[in-house]
Formats: structure tokens, C-alpha cells, sequence
């Protein structure tokens, strides 16, 4: 057997009709795991990734599917990245796991399994995993050993909710048989006259969403949703689920995959519900909903779910799938019970397996390290710095910030060695020139700074800094001649670029005392170093623009 990685969005679209295969031969495939869930909500997201499993033969049909995703966490006590892998349809997915035709269940856990403690991670997180009896265990025995270990990871609820728990309801043939079979003569009775009174009263009723009303239809949902949680959940935080919330939920409608019906008593919505239309399972699955906490009775939640549990019925489905959470309420529509599992792996030291970053994640903490460097952070971004060169020899951009921070520090021979060092082997050495040119100039190395500055000045005519300090240093080398014709050179250059023209200007306040020195030198006033020394004084100020060349380097 061969696992393959599937990580952009054009390699999950070639392997669609092999994944809908995969999908409909695994019995507990859900459908948070389809191809067009995923794909919906991959595209939004970054650094995931799909172990693919088929026979060594690579024109061979892929047999299993396991979608990953890489978030990287920096220790604020050790200020080292560590990274942390997850499900990917994690925050947002109620079932994750992995899709297989059954006679490959082995092959595939092992495949997965062996895969998995090669990569670079410290936590592996297995959240509401599904999947048949024994998966869960299988995994453990095959990921476990002397450097992992591993715990139920099921999170606590305040209110006393298993969220390893789903009820679920088998549907007959009939809504009938449905509720002599499933619910309690109370609450079929009650049912049954609810549903008489919002059908024969004009009074009530109960719309399903469609394109020109789904807008408002979302807005009512969430709306209600959030009169009853924002207390509890902070405002901020429901804010912040109802957008990625209603994201996910738009694109199930767009795809047709989303039932929105809303209960009204006039022009007044008394609930609402989003219910996920799995139409390769046969399944309704209950997502969330919103209703009016004033109201009584009629039970707009009641109703709602009656409802749709008849629509469903009528319409073929095989299950009405109430997700995570043991709620009281459910139970009175005759659910059973389907169990998943939540486990964390973790290394036993607390870092990296193999002591490194995931390779996926060298990019993500090079950029928080030039960010670390930008905010003043330069302690954590010489962490940073040193983290990724230490996944990844060689790279050039966290070596550049290696060697700015040298000079930070007034390490300016050392800055001077890194920076020649790089300029060898940076694909663009033109920032690279600049940070040397500076260097030089710290160390009164003038004519080698007139130098390496005209020699960037070459190859970017349009660096107005690089042209202004190699007349700095032609001046403070005293070749005055030279010095003028650079900075008269840069008054015939037009830019909109503001750093342009702020060193445009600077470079005629020094043509002009470069002018005046020949009239002062009678006097014996000399007013090119005080020049230097007002650039010296200046320099650090000029660097404005240093995280984003690093970024150059990624």
C-alpha cells in the first residue's frame, strides 16, 4: 500500500468520483466527511492536508481518505512553535474521522497510523471521531508507544451535556408508524394537534427557505440564537460563531444541500431551524436553531422538528440525525444513541516528535517571527528565528533576520560576516546589499559602502534609498565630486512611492550644504560630516521597510 497527500483544492477536485465511491461503500461515512462538505470547507481554510490510501500500482483507485489539518501554537514559557494536528472538519464538523472501504479497514489504520508518528507534531488530536466499534482503539494501539501518550480528551460541559453522544432516529416507512413507534402517546398526541393547528389556522406557518428569501430566513435563525447565548457564551464569541457559522451553513445551501424552515405566528417568526440535507445517505441532520424563549405553546421547537421529521419521511430519508449533545429535549422524538470519541495524543517531553516543526508550518512561524521583530518582540523572533532554521538549514530569510538583529545589538563585524555570507546564496541579494551597505557605514567603511551601494543602485534604479547613501558614503569619503552628481542624479527621478520622496528631499538638503561646503571650507566649517551624522542619527529610522523585505525570503 502507498498513502499519497492530497492539499490543494485542484488535487481534492480529481479524486472526486473515487472519494464519492469511498463514501458510499464505508457504512459509517457521515457527512461531514462527504467530498462536497469538505471541499466547501477547505477551501476556506489553510495548511490542511489528506492522506490518500491505494495498492502500490499508482493508476490504482484510492481506498481510504483521511483529512488532516497543521495549527501551530507558539509555548509562551519556552517561546518555541509547537504544532498541533486535527480533523479537519474540526469547529465546525460534528462527526470527523476517516472514509474506507471496509475490506481495507486495516490496512488503512495502520497506513495512517505509521504516517502519522512520522510527522513532526506534539498534540494529535482525534476529536468526535466516528466510525465503527473498535476504530477508536485501533488507532490507540497503533499510534501509542514510547514517546506518545495518550487520554479521553472529551471536553466538560457546563450544563451537563455529553457531547460524545448522538441521537439519532431510524425512520419508517411512514410518519405513523414513526409515531406509534418512536414517541410516547403524550407527546404523539401533542404533536399530532400542534400540526393540526398550525395547518388549519391561517394564522400559522411554516416557510422553508428559498434563494430570494434565505437572507432573512439566516437572520431570523441567528437572531433568535443569539437573544438566548450571548449571554452565556460572551458577545464577542457569539459573534464570532454565527459568522463561520453561517459561512459553512451558506454554502451547504448554495450547494442544496440546506433546509431553513422558519415557524411564524403572522408576520412574527417564532423559530427557526438549519437543517443539513445529506442526500447521498439519506440522512436530515439538525444543525442548529433559534426560537422565541417568550413563546409557550404552541412549541415552536416541537413543531419545527415534527415537521421536518414528517417532510423527511415523505421524501425517502433513512435518518433524522439530531448531532452532538445528549439535550433532554431530544428524546422525546424516540432517538437512539450513536457514540463517538474524543482523544489526544501528545508527546511525552512536550515538543516536537523528531524535535523539529512540521515542514508545514516553517512558513507560518517564519512570518511570526518577522512579525515578533516588528512589534519590538526581538528576543521571541531570535527564538522564532533560530526555530526555523533549525527545521529548515539554510533558509535564507531566517538567517537575514539572524543577522539584523546582530547589528540591532551593535554586533556589527559579526552583522558584517552574516550579511557577505548571504548575499552568496539569496535568490534576491538586493535587500540583502542594502542591510551590508549600512553595516559598512556603522563601521566607517566608506568606500566599500559607496560600492555595495552602487552596485544595488544598478540592478534597482528606482532604489532612491540605495542612490541616497552611496552619496552619504561618497561624502563621508570625502569624493565630493561624486557625491553631488548622485544626489543632483536623484532630483530627476519621479515617484509617488513616499519613501522616495522623503530620500529625494534628503538628498537635496545634502546637494545643497555639498554646494555650500566650498564657501565654507574659507571659513573652515566643514559641513559634510555634521550630514553623516545627522543620516548616523537617523538610521534606524530609515529601516521602516525591514520586516516586509524579509518576507522577500519565505
Amino acid at each position: 500500500m502507498r498513502i499519497d497527500i492530497i492539499d490543494t483544492i485542484a488535487g481534492l477536485e480529481a479524486v472526486r468520483d473515487n472519494w464519492d465511491q469511498v463514501f458510499m461503500e464505508d457504512p459509517d461515512a457521515q457527512h461531514f466527511l462527504s467530498w462536497i462538505w469538505l471541499k466547501n470547507y477547505l477551501s476556506r481554510r489553510r495548511r490542511w492536508f489528506i492522506l490518500a490510501l491505494r495498492e502500490r500500482d499508482p493508476e490504482a483507485p484510492y481506498v481510504a481518505f483521511f483529512p488532516l489539518r497543521l495549527i501551530t501554537h507558539l509555548n509562551e514559557k519556552t517561546g518555541l512553535f509547537y504544532d498541533e494536528i486535527i480533523m479537519a472538519g474540526n469547529f465546525a464538523a460534528d462527526y470527523t474521522g476517516l472514509i474506507v472501504r471496509p475490506d481495507y479497514e486495516h490496512h488503512a489504520i495502520a497506513g495512517f497510523a505509521s504516517f502519522l508518528k512520522h510527522q513532526n507534531w506534539t498534540d494529535l488530536k482525534l476529536e468526535y471521531f466516528s466510525g465503527p466499534a473498535g476504530r477508536r482503539e485501533k488507532m490507540i494501539e497503533a499510534l501509542q508507544g514510547p514517546e506518545v501518550m495518550f487520554r479521553d480528551s472529551s471536553p466538560k460541559n457546563s450544563e451537563n451535556i455529553d457531547n460524545t453522544i448522538c441521537p439519532i432516529v431510524p425512520l419508517p416507512a411512514s410518519f405513523d408508524d414513526y409515531l406509534e413507534q418512536r414517541m410516547s402517546s403524550q407527546t404523539r398526541q401533542k404533536l399530532r394537534r400542534f400540526l393540526r393547528k398550525v395547518e388549519g389556522d391561517d394564522i400559522y406557518r411554516i416557510t422553508m427557505a428559498t434563494p430570494e428569501t434565505i437572507d432573512r430566513d439566516m437572520d431570523i435563525l441567528f437572531n433568535l440564537w443569539r437573544i438566548k447565548w450571548s449571554a452565556r457564551k460572551g458577545a464577542e464569541r457569539t459573534e464570532r460563531l454565527i459568522i463561520t457559522t453561517r459561512e459553512m451553513l451558506m454554502d451547504s445551501f448554495h450547494c442544496g444541500n440546506l433546509e431553513v424552515p422558519v415557524f411564524w405566528h403572522g408576520d412574527q417568526p417564532l423559530g427557526a431551524l438549519a437543517n443539513i440535507v445529506d442526500w447521498q445517505r439519506k440522512a436530515i441532520l439538525f444543525y442548529i436553531t433559534g426560537r422565541d424563549e417568550n413563546w409557550k405553546t404552541p412549541s415552536p421547537g416541537l413543531i419545527l422538528h415534527g415537521y421536518c421529521i414528517r417532510r423527511a419521511i415523505e421524501h425517502g430519508f433513512k435518518t433524522y440525525d439530531f448531532l452532538r449533545g445528549n439535550e433532554p429535549y431530544k428524546y422525546m422524538f424516540g432517538v437512539e444513541e450513536r457514540r463517538i470519541s474524543c482523544t489526544l495524543f501528545r508527546t511525552r517531553n512536550g515538543q516536537n516528535l523528531h524535535g523539529v516543526l512540521n515542514p508545514r508550518s516553517i512558513r507560518f512561524v517564519y512570518d511570526q517571527a518577522l512579525d515578533m521583530y516588528r512589534n519590538g518582540a526581538r528576543s521571541k523572533a531570535e527564538i522564532a528565528f533560530n526555530q526555523v532554521l533549525q527545521s529548515a538549514p539554510g533558509h535564507t530569510g531566517a538567517e537575514f533576520g539572524l543577522a539584523n538583529l546582530l547589528f540591532d545589538r551593535g554586533k556589527l563585524t559579526e552583522a558584517l560576516a552574516a550579511y557577505k555570507a548571504l548575499v552568496e546564496q539569496a535568490p534576491d541579494p538586493t535587500p540583502i546589499h542594502m542591510r551590508l551597505g549600512d553595516t559598512q557605514l556603522a563601521l566607517h567603511q566608506y568606500e566599500q559602502a559607496a560600492e555595495t551601494f552602487r552596485r544595488v543602485g544598478e540592478i534597482g534604479p528606482h532604489l532612491i534609498q540605495a542612490h541616497y547613501k552611496r552619496g552619504i558614503a561618497l561624502a563621508a569619503s570625502k569624493r565630493l565630486a561624486e557625491a553631488e552628481t548622485v544626489f543632483a542624479a536623484i532630483q530627476e527621478v519621479h515617484s509617488d512611492d513616499p519613501a522616495a520622496l522623503d530620500y529625494a528631499a534628503k538628498a537635496r538638503v545634502a546637494l545643497e550644504r555639498i554646494r555650500m561646503s566650498a564657501e565654507a571650507a574659507a571659513r573652515k566649517t566643514d559641513v559634510v560630516p555634521e550630514t553623516l551624522a545627522r543620516w548616523s542619527r537617523g538610521r534606524h529610522q530609515s529601516w521602516f521597510g525591514l520586516s516586509e523585505q524579509f518576507r522577500a525570503f519565505r
